[in-house]
């Protein structure tokens, strides 16, 4: 397989075993889960830096994102598998 440089940000589907993440959906299957993953939507998944923004506070806001999609990948896994 060919890397770009870019393959870290694919998601590992392979990292976890089903048995390994049921505490990612016993966590976010909750109201108080499924309100913290709203929140964690909003903050970073559903807003924008401004064009001033540096690259550093770019790449610090990628990696929170990134972060907030595994979460999410995690917290829904039980669903697709």
């Amino acid at each position: 397989m060919t890397q770009s440089g870019w393959d870290w940000f694919d998601p590992d589907g392979a990292a976890l075993t089903a048995a390994d993440s049921d505490h990612w959906q016993a966590c976010f299957e909750t109201d108080a889960g499924q309100a913290v993953l709203a929140d964690l939507e909003c903050h970073f998944l559903q807003s924008a830096l401004g064009p001033d923004a540096s690259d550093k506070a770019m790449w610090m806001r990628e990696g929170k994102r990134a972060l907030v999609l595994q979460i999410k990948r995690l917290a829904e896994r039980s669903a697709v598998d």
